[in-house]
């Protein structure tokens, strides 16, 4: 089979097919081995350069992460967000400190939203996202990105604040999902413009924790979650797109709900939460690709190269057969934490043995059971 694109291969992989090797996805925040990569130092005066270079040399997907310099700042809603290294940001106060203050708080987000038009920038931000393709060089990057409504409002809220309001103001929360997920669906009714990006997007929806979900399918369905993500998996595939779900955590208990909902893939495959490839393949493999896999906490934290290579084989053998897997870690972010050559292995061992068909390019003589 002749060599793919990056955009070939995800698309054959995210319809369940078999492309000439298992696409790899990821998100990186490791220094040695962007450095690796690109064959020089990343810095913050060079990371818009270093960062995609280095990506396009080993991924098929990712999502555009660039590093910032650490610090505080306070959004336009009166948010406080600290960066506390060149890669991640949490938020770590809110304009509201009781449930009273909850309460006006989305009370005023339900008339923003319901107010708001949609955003008419689209040709600068298709230009915007044009410029970062070319500076990829063939990985896929999205061409848009949607949350779902429960999980935007309990993220930005809380989750005890959001239960309080559940409970006390049941009206008010549900007029707010609804105001999210209008406000979102006026924004991706442009979305079919950025195709020329790519054919990928993303719906994002935490709702699972480590071993359980966060809500139980009986509320998601009662209260819309999944009437909701079959309205943006309905118009991103009208404009021809491929829907990769995002949500950490066990979320078996409701995949046969959101592969209901249209999803393409579900990302990550969080087995450190207790999802397993093989089995989500033998049950699911026909309906959904699986994105992910490859245990962060133990295997890519603490293995050595040979135990990552033994991993990343034995995942390849559980789900990469008949298409349908997109190799990746199980946190869907490679952390500064883990040793360099772990990633480095894992990247290489799929690129040299996750050609079809499965099984005819592993090491002779290598123990990977």
């Amino acid at each position: 089979m002749p060599e793919m694109t990056c955009e070939e291969r995800m698309l054959c992989a995210l319809n369940r097919e078999e492309p000439d090797r298992v696409p790899l996805y990821d998100l990186l925040d490791n220094v040695q081995v962007y450095e690796h990569y690109a064959g020089q130092k990343l810095t913050l005066q060079n990371a818009a350069e270093v960062v995609p270079l280095a990506i396009s040399r080993a991924l098929d997907h990712t999502r555009i992460w660039l590093p910032s310099a650490p610090g505080k700042w306070v959004d336009e809603r009166g948010f406080t967000h600290e960066r506390v290294d060149w890669w991640n940001e949490w938020q770590v106060d809110t304009p509201f400190h009781d449930l009273v203050g909850a309460k006006a708080f989305v009370q005023a987000e339900v008339e923003r939203l319901e107010a708001a038009s949609p955003a008419n920038d689209v040709e600068a931000h298709l230009a915007d996202l044009l410029h970062w393709k070319e500076k990829y060089r063939g990985t896929v990057i999205p061409a848009s990105t949607a949350g779902e409504a429960l999980a935007d409002a309990w993220i930005l809220l809380g989750l005890d604040y959001f239960v309080y309001l559940q409970s006390e103001e049941p009206a008010l929360t549900q007029r707010w999902l609804d105001a999210i997920h209008a406000h979102t669906m006026r924004r991706l009714q442009s979305a079919g413009r950025l195709r020329a990006v790519s054919p990928v997007v993303w719906l994002f929806a935490d709702l699972a924790f480590k071993g359980r979900l966060i809500f139980s399918p009986a509320y998601m369905r009662e209260h819309g979650v999944f009437r909701r993500m079959a309205e943006i998996c309905a118009l991103y595939h009208s404009f021809g797109f491929k829907v990769i779900f995002h949500s950490d955590g066990y979320i078996r208990p409701m995949i046969p709900d959101l592969i209901a909902a249209g999803v393409d893939a579900l990302a990550p495959i969080e087995t450190g939460s207790g999802l397993d490839l093989g089995d989500l393949k033998a049950e699911f493999g026909g309906q959904v690709a699986l994105c992910g896999g490859l245990d962060v906490g133990q295997v890519l934290r603490f293995g050595s190269v040979d135990d990552v290579r033994r991993a990343t084989l034995r995942a390849l053998d559980a789900a990469g057969r008949g298409g349908g897997l997109i190799l990746g870690s199980s946190s869907e972010e490679l952390f500064e934490s883990l040793p360099a050559e772990n990633i480095i292995a894992m990247w290489e061992t799929t690129r040299e043995c996750g050609r079809y068909p499965i099984g005819q390019y592993f090491p002779r003589n290598f123990e990977w059971r």
